[in-house]
């Protein structure tokens, strides 16, 4: 059996850009609607004091009850209604059993919804080639800081923190009144499913970042995209980036380094071509 699922956010503000994901919403493979909320809604409450958990409940059963009950109902609801919005694209997941059906909830609601537990530091991975080739562009061009507050001073700075409660940090960074984020994913190298959950991880920073800053752009650059296994791995990824930059294309490379440099007021000398 098939469900189809959709993230439930709150913003209960139309005019500002905070918003949260507080739970999921799941069509069974009758249609029949159910909503799951997160157990702690510690980040609604902080966007919202005067929410709480019984009066999501409450308007979730509603809204539940409105479309099992009228065709059309989510039609009308499927942008918005009130502060609660969906995501976009539609997600899916299998089960063949009410256990199975738990399961996969449960796991959404810890991947998406519930806040993250920050775990202790383990010891940092080594940094991938094309890590380290960016790293040399940006120090060639002089834009790269030596030390995190030198974001201040429109610089280019590495492991910039994106949530300390998560543990959680950008390989490149730059700000500007816009928060610029750039992560790496390395194709050349590694196997699929290891660069999948890499993926992964770039993708709760980006995610991250812009539950947690107003003005963000969140950048990927990867390598060697164009291999069949990992084509799934890169509509995760430009799901949740802003741009892809494909490391082999010079136009993809000098137009990044050319928005980077115009937004530092910099100047930039011409890429040359990457071999």
């Amino acid at each position: 059996m098939k469900a189809q699922t959709y993230l439930i956010s709150y913003q209960p503000y139309p005019t500002r850009a905070e918003h949260c994901t507080l739970g999921v919403l799941v069509f069974d493979e009758n249609r029949r609607a159910r909503a799951h909320l997160a157990r702690n809604l510690k980040k609604a409450t902080a966007l919202d004091p005067q929410v709480t958990a019984d009066k999501l409940r409450e308007s979730l059963e509603w809204l539940v009850a409105e479309v099992n009950q009228a065709e059309t109902a989510w039609d009308a609801f499927r942008s918005g209604i009130a502060a609660f919005r969906f995501s976009k694209e539609a997600g899916f997941f299998h089960y063949a059993t009410p256990a199975d059906y738990d399961r996969q909830v449960e796991w959404l609601l810890q991947t998406t919804a519930e806040p993250r537990a920050k775990v202790r530091a383990e010891p940092r991975r080594p940094k991938s080639r094309l890590f380290i080739e960016l790293k040399s562009t940006f120090k060639a061009y002089g834009w790269l800081g030596e030390k995190p507050d030198d974001i201040d001073k429109h610089k280019v700075v590495t492991n910039y923190p994106v949530s300390e409660e998560e543990d959680l940090s950008a390989e490149f960074a730059m700000r500007n009144g816009v928060l610029h984020l750039v992560e790496t994913v390395d194709f050349r190298t590694g196997m699929p499913s290891t660069k999948r959950m890499e993926a992964r991880g770039k993708a709760l920073v980006f995610d991250s970042a812009k539950e947690l800053a107003l003005s963000t752009a969140c950048t990927v650059v990867v390598a060697a995209p164009d291999r069949a296994e990992v084509k799934g791995t890169m509509k995760m990824l430009q799901r949740y980036a802003d741009r892809v930059a494909i490391y082999e294309s010079t136009a993809d490379m000098q137009s990044l380094f050319r928005d980077w440099a115009a937004a530092m007021n910099r100047p930039m000398l011409p890429l040359p071509p990457v071999s």
